[in-house]
């Protein structure tokens, strides 16, 4: 019996060990590894006092010193690296060396994971737990904000969990054009007691999709976007090209409720809007509307107005009381910068911005097809901040005869660029205390409401523009930046010739050059 207790200090040892080990893999102390732990520690300490004696009498022999110096370096080490270890977890560096940087997270997710005020909880339901481009994602979403947690679930394994997060959509998915398979399952973004839920049967997870995601879970309520409707505005309903579908779709991502108003009927602006959209009347509005949308920024609303050249409306009446100048013309850019795109000399392209929080750090290219110039008038009202977003290309210039088969440039009555497309008003209703914000007024006016339609909002940065202006409007100004975009697929298609010619190298060629390298040197060893 004694021989078995002067064993429980390896015993314990072991055990020890075993519970460390089972945390490495779950990650997570239980009640059964704690146990484990603890018994652990009791055999060892039991071990301890049985061999005492043993041990006493041994500290002063030589070889004992030898092997305490052995195990305090040996623990030295082990605590050095576990010290480092724990620094990474605590503190990871990534670094992308891909092309396109392909892992490297866009400005505006770097901006709301730096922000983040409350822990995240992220589950994803895949067949078979872990999903290795998933858990990749996610991993540079936790490498920027610790706030960020998550797991992997297999539904089928732990079907109580899914069961709990309606987790239903998860298995594989079969291209059937490629014949390549994907795995999809669902992911479930929780913050307090805030939930959304991604399910993508046929696509993977992308950046856009988990932070659009995380944005609406923070969001205590939602905010309301209203398109003012009555003057065949460009409609959010309509799916065709010149329609708002996809900006619509694109606002309800951000976390933005999305209706539509007659302001005739209604009698005034709604008072749970954020911000008020005119996209393109082709009439004028009634003075009483105009009064209730300026009712409306009295209170510290926002309104995006786009205006479009001749025939329709100008709006310039109304717009000079806010120190913007709508000039009656058709912007040409005859740069050929254009051309690039496929667009001719009446679709401006802007290349460059003006400092404003609306284009920060915003270098994606946008065009303008169809658009007037707009800009500060020289003396605006008092109190009121008119500043340029951004301009034409120097090249160009705005015709005032729309009417001439052939547009050529008349310096007595056409401006010469660059000229300003679109501009940013900003009024101070009450000014900042010590104990309250600041109510302020914003409106952006743009010199054509076709570059966020449907055809164009998906292309270089018009989308992105957009909701820029939106977030603005909305003083959501976290928000503002470049979104995420999609990878973009750098597959290399090969022809059938090229495979061929790749098999002969690789699976003939070079191996058959090893060969007879092999057997000329085994023939040149058995000469000597």
């Amino acid at each position: 019996m004694k021989k078995l207790l002067q064993k429980l200090d390896t015993l314990g040892l072991l055990l020890l060990v075993a519970a460390a080990i089972w945390y490495s893999v779950t990650n997570l102390w239980s009640l059964w590894n704690i146990s484990l732990g603890i018994v652990g520690g009791l055999c060892i300490l039991t071990g301890i006092a049985v061999n005492y004696r043993q041990i006493l009498a041994s500290l002063g022999k030589r070889s004992t010193k030898y092997a305490g110096n052995y195990v305090i370096s040996l623990i030295l080490v082990v605590a050095i690296v576990s010290g480092l270890n724990f620094v990474g977890q605590r503190h990871p560096k990534r670094f992308d060396l891909t092309a396109e940087g392909q892992y490297t997270l866009a400005p505006q997710t770097v901006k709301i994971l730096s922000n983040l005020n409350q822990d995240v909880d992220i589950k994803a339901f895949f067949s078979g737990g872990e999903y290795g481009p998933l858990n990749e994602l996610i991993t540079e979403y936790r490498t920027i904000s610790p706030r960020i947690h998550f797991e992997f679930i297999d539904p089928d394994r732990q079907p109580d969990i899914a069961h709990q997060n309606e987790a239903e959509v998860y298995g594989v998915y079969q291209n059937p054009l490629t014949g390549s398979q994907l795995r999809f399952g669902t992911v479930v973004i929780s913050a307090g007691d805030r939930k959304e839920r991604i399910e993508k049967r046929s696509e993977e997870v992308l950046e856009q999709d988990l932070t659009n995601a995380i944005i609406k879970t923070l969001r205590t309520e939602k905010p309301k976007i209203y398109f003012v409707r009555g003057h065949a505005e460009k409609d959010p309903e309509d799916t065709e090209q010149r329609g708002y579908s996809d900006a619509k779709k694109a606002m309800q991502d951000q976390g933005y409720l999305v209706e539509s108003i007659n302001l005739v009927e209604a009698s005034q602006v709604p008072e749970d809007a954020t911000a008020l959209i005119m996209a393109g009347p082709e009439r004028e509005p009634f003075e009483q509307e105009l009064n209730y949308i300026n009712d409306y920024l009295a209170k510290g609303g926002g309104v995006l107005i786009l205006t479009d050249p001749e025939p329709a409306p100008s709006l310039q009446a109304y717009l000079k009381e806010w120190g913007v100048q709508v000039d009656n013309n058709l912007v040409l850019d005859v740069s050929g910068v254009g051309q690039l795109m496929g667009t001719g000399p009446s679709i401006p392209l802007v290349t460059s911005y003006e400092n404003h929080a609306i284009t920060d750090r915003f270098e994606a290219m946008t065009f303008f097809p169809l658009t007037r110039s707009v800009q500060p008038m020289d003396s605006p009202p008092e109190g009121i901040t008119v500043e340029t977003l951004f301009k034409s290309n120097p090249n160009s210039w705005g015709e005032t005869d729309l009417n001439t088969p052939e547009a050529q440039l008349d310096p007595q009555t056409d401006l010469e660029g660059p000229l300003p497309l679109a501009v940013a008003v900003k009024k101070v209703i009450k000014a900042a205390t010590d104990e309250t914000p600041a109510i302020n007024a914003r409106m952006v006016v743009a010199g054509t409401s076709n570059f966020p339609i449907n055809a164009y909002f998906g292309a270089q940065g018009n989308g992105n523009l957009f909701l820029n202006m939106i977030s603005w409007l909305a003083q959501d100004d976290d928000l503002i930046s470049i979104r995420p975009k999609n990878p973009e697929d750098r597959r290399i298609i090969l022809s059938q010739s090229q495979l061929s010619l790749i098999r002969l190298f690789v699976i003939f060629l070079f191996p058959g050059i090893a060969l007879v390298a092999g057997i000329i040197v085994v023939l040149n060893r058995r000469r000597r």
